[in-house]
């Protein structure tokens, strides 16, 4: 293709809200009090790679259709993923639609977090954009990579449901 003709995709995060979070919490206690909180399963998956630091990441989707939760870490011993100002610990990201009183209830949930500094929602701007592409690349591979085990596993219950069949057909033919 010529690469004058190729269009660059830009994603949009209209649909995404942006939760800053300020907590001392381990990646993995924070996660869990959000899961109880929330009702929800964050689940960890490999880091985020920024600049050769792993930056931990949590995912949970409610189905197609349905809201994408993320949680991010920003801090990997002293680098950041993005300094913020105030400091912030993590983003909560909420994808797809959020109604109001959904909202709502979500940040007043967050912030009965017990060792919970801060959360509150944080504007779009051009920093945070980059933060969101990163972090959307990081979820896009992450995708990729859970569909891939997915066709492998898929093979492999195919091949075994195949050698399962030659051995019934050999055993039925040969006495």
């Amino acid at each position: 293709m010529n690469p004058k003709n190729r269009k660059i995709q830009i994603a949009s995060f209209e649909d995404t809200t942006v939760v800053g979070i300020n907590s001392s919490m381990v990646d993995y206690k924070l996660a869990w009090n959000i899961n109880t909180k929330l009702s929800i399963d964050l689940v960890r998956y490999d880091d985020l790679i920024f600049e050769g630091n792993p930056f931990s990441f949590f995912y949970y989707t409610a189905g197609d259709n349905y809201n994408v939760y993320n949680l991010v870490s920003l801090t990997y011993r002293e680098r950041m993923l993005y300094a913020f100002t105030p400091r912030l610990d993590y983003l909560f990201l909420i994808q797809n639609h959020l109604p109001a009183e959904k909202l709502t209830h979500i940040m007043r949930n967050l912030r009965e977090i017990e060792g919970l500094g801060h959360a509150f929602l944080l504007e779009k701007d051009k920093n945070l954009r980059q933060v969101l592409e990163t972090i959307a690349d990081g979820e896009q591979r992450m995708i990729d990579k859970k569909k891939k085990r997915n066709d492998i596993n898929e093979i492999r219950r195919q091949m075994r449901e195949e050698e399962t069949q030659q051995k019934a057909f050999w055993a039925g033919t040969n006495p």
